[in-house]
């Protein structure tokens, strides 16, 4: 019995197309356009901790004037 060598045109054309894409890759073809840069930088002054955060904040009750409520009722 003899088998058939009949290759696939699929297959073959998956083959090229792998081929031309690792020797674009070996060229350099593909260099920096997968890479992603953080641009942020953050210093130390402006990271606030917990207590810099509830230093901030003021009571509620501070803030109504007395004299203000006694007129509006």
């Amino acid at each position: 019995m003899e088998s058939s060598r009949h290759t696939s045109p699929a297959i073959l054309a998956f083959a090229v197309v792998a081929g031309g894409v690792f020797l674009l890759q070996q060229s350099g073809f593909f260099n920096g356009i997968f890479r992603t840069d953080i641009l942020a930088s953050v210093k130390a002054e402006d990271v606030l901790s917990a207590s810099d955060i509830a230093a901030m904040e003021k009571p509620v009750a501070a803030d109504i004037d007395t004299a203000q409520t006694a007129s509006l009722r």
